[in-house]
Protein backbone atom coordinates (compact mmCIF):
# COMPACT_ATOMS: atom_id res chain seq x y z
CA UNK A 1 0.00 0.00 0.00
CA UNK A 2 1.07 3.33 -0.89
CA UNK A 3 2.28 5.20 2.45
CA UNK A 4 0.09 7.85 2.25
CA UNK A 5 -2.96 5.83 0.28
CA UNK A 6 -6.02 5.65 2.67
CA UNK A 7 -7.50 1.91 3.42
CA UNK A 8 -10.48 2.70 1.32
CA UNK A 9 -8.43 3.77 -1.53
CA UNK A 10 -6.09 0.37 -1.02
CA UNK A 11 -9.17 -1.74 -1.20
CA UNK A 12 -10.87 -0.17 -3.94
CA UNK A 13 -7.20 -0.51 -6.16
CA UNK A 14 -7.27 -4.35 -4.82
CA UNK A 15 -11.63 -4.65 -6.20
CA UNK A 16 -11.19 -2.51 -9.35
CA UNK A 17 -7.84 -4.61 -10.28
CA UNK A 18 -7.24 -3.66 -13.80
CA UNK A 19 -5.82 -5.89 -16.09
CA UNK A 20 -2.34 -5.62 -17.30
CA UNK A 21 -3.51 -3.70 -20.45
CA UNK A 22 -7.02 -2.35 -19.20
CA UNK A 23 -8.01 1.73 -20.64
CA UNK A 24 -9.31 2.91 -17.33
CA UNK A 25 -11.54 6.20 -16.17
CA UNK A 26 -11.88 7.53 -12.68
CA UNK A 27 -13.83 9.99 -12.01
CA UNK A 28 -13.57 12.38 -9.69
CA UNK A 29 -9.69 11.32 -9.18
CA UNK A 30 -9.25 14.07 -6.73
CA UNK A 31 -5.23 14.08 -5.74
CA UNK A 32 -4.84 11.39 -7.86
CA UNK A 33 -4.04 8.76 -5.07
CA UNK A 34 -6.43 5.84 -6.72
CA UNK A 35 -4.86 6.85 -10.15
CA UNK A 36 -0.91 5.95 -8.68
CA UNK A 37 -2.45 2.58 -7.18
CA UNK A 38 -4.23 1.76 -10.40
CA UNK A 39 -1.79 2.65 -12.81
CA UNK A 40 1.17 0.31 -11.15
CA UNK A 41 -1.35 -2.77 -11.86
CA UNK A 42 -1.06 -1.48 -15.42
CA UNK A 43 2.08 -2.74 -17.88
CA UNK A 44 0.61 -1.21 -21.41
CA UNK A 45 -2.74 0.50 -20.47
CA UNK A 46 -3.50 3.83 -19.15
CA UNK A 47 -5.48 5.53 -16.39
CA UNK A 48 -7.35 8.83 -17.22
CA UNK A 49 -7.85 10.93 -14.42
CA UNK A 50 -10.63 13.22 -14.36
CA UNK A 51 -11.45 15.95 -12.20
CA UNK A 52 -13.73 19.06 -12.24
CA UNK A 53 -11.21 20.87 -10.18
CA UNK A 54 -8.43 21.97 -11.94
CA UNK A 55 -6.79 22.16 -8.67
CA UNK A 56 -6.84 18.49 -7.91
CA UNK A 57 -6.13 17.44 -11.72
CA UNK A 58 -3.10 19.83 -10.72
CA UNK A 59 -1.84 17.85 -7.41
CA UNK A 60 -2.73 14.02 -9.55
CA UNK A 61 -0.55 15.15 -12.08
CA UNK A 62 2.73 16.27 -9.57
CA UNK A 63 1.70 13.33 -7.78
CA UNK A 64 1.34 11.01 -11.03
CA UNK A 65 4.54 13.09 -12.69
CA UNK A 66 6.56 10.36 -13.72
CA UNK A 67 3.31 8.15 -14.96
CA UNK A 68 2.35 11.09 -17.11
CA UNK A 69 5.43 11.64 -18.51
CA UNK A 70 5.66 7.79 -19.52
CA UNK A 71 2.01 8.16 -21.25
CA UNK A 72 0.60 5.79 -18.68
CA UNK A 73 -1.77 8.59 -16.74
CA UNK A 74 -3.20 11.27 -18.38
CA UNK A 75 -5.75 13.64 -16.66
CA UNK A 76 -8.40 16.17 -17.89
CA UNK A 77 -10.51 18.91 -16.20
CA UNK A 78 -14.42 18.82 -16.46
CA UNK A 79 -17.32 17.51 -14.99
CA UNK A 80 -18.08 14.36 -16.20
CA UNK A 81 -21.10 15.12 -18.68
CA UNK A 82 -18.32 17.95 -20.08
CA UNK A 83 -15.57 15.54 -20.54
CA UNK A 84 -14.39 14.77 -24.14
CA UNK A 85 -14.47 11.11 -23.56
CA UNK A 86 -14.59 8.73 -26.86
CA UNK A 87 -17.33 6.18 -26.60
CA UNK A 88 -16.32 2.79 -25.63
CA UNK A 89 -12.73 4.32 -24.84
CA UNK A 90 -12.67 2.28 -21.30
CA UNK A 91 -12.27 -1.44 -20.09
CA UNK A 92 -13.06 -0.19 -16.85
CA UNK A 93 -14.41 3.15 -14.91
CA UNK A 94 -13.90 3.65 -11.49
CA UNK A 95 -15.41 6.22 -9.40
CA UNK A 96 -14.70 7.15 -5.48
CA UNK A 97 -17.55 8.60 -3.30
CA UNK A 98 -19.11 10.74 -6.21
CA UNK A 99 -22.12 11.51 -5.25
CA UNK A 100 -23.81 12.33 -8.76
CA UNK A 101 -23.59 8.39 -9.07
CA UNK A 102 -25.78 7.73 -5.52
CA UNK A 103 -28.65 10.42 -6.42
CA UNK A 104 -31.56 11.37 -8.86
CA UNK A 105 -31.22 11.65 -11.45
CA UNK A 106 -27.90 10.48 -11.54
CA UNK A 107 -27.58 11.00 -15.46
CA UNK A 108 -23.79 10.71 -15.32
CA UNK A 109 -24.60 6.81 -15.43
CA UNK A 110 -25.39 7.58 -18.96
CA UNK A 111 -22.25 8.61 -19.99
CA UNK A 112 -20.37 5.97 -18.39
CA UNK A 113 -22.49 3.15 -20.23
CA UNK A 114 -21.41 5.55 -23.30
CA UNK A 115 -17.78 5.07 -22.65
CA UNK A 116 -17.58 1.84 -21.51
CA UNK A 117 -15.95 -0.80 -23.90
CA UNK A 118 -18.22 -4.07 -25.06
CA UNK A 119 -17.41 -6.40 -21.41
CA UNK A 120 -16.34 -3.51 -19.29
CA UNK A 121 -17.12 -2.73 -15.81
CA UNK A 122 -17.67 0.38 -13.72
CA UNK A 123 -16.77 -0.29 -9.97
CA UNK A 124 -18.47 2.54 -7.48
CA UNK A 125 -16.64 2.55 -3.97
CA UNK A 126 -18.16 4.22 -1.11
CA UNK A 127 -18.07 4.71 2.87
CA UNK A 128 -21.74 4.40 4.07
CA UNK A 129 -22.47 6.42 6.93
CA UNK A 130 -24.38 3.47 8.61
CA UNK A 131 -22.82 -0.05 8.54
CA UNK A 132 -24.84 -2.97 7.13
CA UNK A 133 -26.21 -1.08 4.38
CA UNK A 134 -24.56 -2.52 1.22
CA UNK A 135 -27.42 -4.64 -0.25
CA UNK A 136 -29.37 -1.04 0.48
CA UNK A 137 -27.23 0.96 -1.17
CA UNK A 138 -26.26 -1.36 -4.04
CA UNK A 139 -30.61 -1.27 -4.78
CA UNK A 140 -30.01 2.48 -5.16
CA UNK A 141 -27.70 2.03 -7.27
CA UNK A 142 -29.37 -0.09 -9.41
CA UNK A 143 -32.42 1.88 -9.67
CA UNK A 144 -30.79 5.06 -10.36
CA UNK A 145 -28.09 3.25 -13.16
CA UNK A 146 -31.15 0.81 -14.84
CA UNK A 147 -32.57 3.40 -17.27
CA UNK A 148 -29.27 3.90 -18.27
CA UNK A 149 -28.87 0.34 -19.16
CA UNK A 150 -25.90 -0.96 -16.68
CA UNK A 151 -27.06 -3.42 -14.29
CA UNK A 152 -25.23 -4.43 -10.57
CA UNK A 153 -23.16 -7.88 -11.26
CA UNK A 154 -21.38 -7.50 -7.68
CA UNK A 155 -21.17 -6.01 -4.66
CA UNK A 156 -18.31 -5.98 -2.51
CA UNK A 157 -17.82 -4.89 0.77
CA UNK A 158 -14.20 -3.96 2.42
CA UNK A 159 -13.19 -3.44 6.06
CA UNK A 160 -12.04 -0.11 5.86
CA UNK A 161 -11.51 2.11 8.42
CA UNK A 162 -13.08 4.04 9.98
CA UNK A 163 -15.96 2.41 8.49
CA UNK A 164 -16.58 -0.26 6.20
CA UNK A 165 -16.46 -0.34 2.43
CA UNK A 166 -18.78 -0.85 -0.38
CA UNK A 167 -17.81 -1.40 -4.39
CA UNK A 168 -20.90 -1.63 -6.30
CA UNK A 169 -19.88 -3.42 -9.69
CA UNK A 170 -22.01 -2.75 -12.77
CA UNK A 171 -21.84 -3.87 -16.35
CA UNK A 172 -23.75 -2.72 -19.52
CA UNK A 173 -27.39 -4.72 -20.05
CA UNK A 174 -27.45 -6.15 -22.84
CA UNK A 175 -30.78 -7.57 -24.17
Amino acid sequence: MAADASARLSWAAHVADPGPGERVLEVGCGHGVLLSLLAARLTTGSVLGLDRSATMTTAAAVRNAAAVAAGTVALQTAALADADLPDAAFDLVVAVHVGAFWRAPAEEHAVVRRVLAGGGRFLLVDQPLQPGRAQTRADQVAALAAPHGLVVTAVHTGDTPPRPSIAVELRPHHG
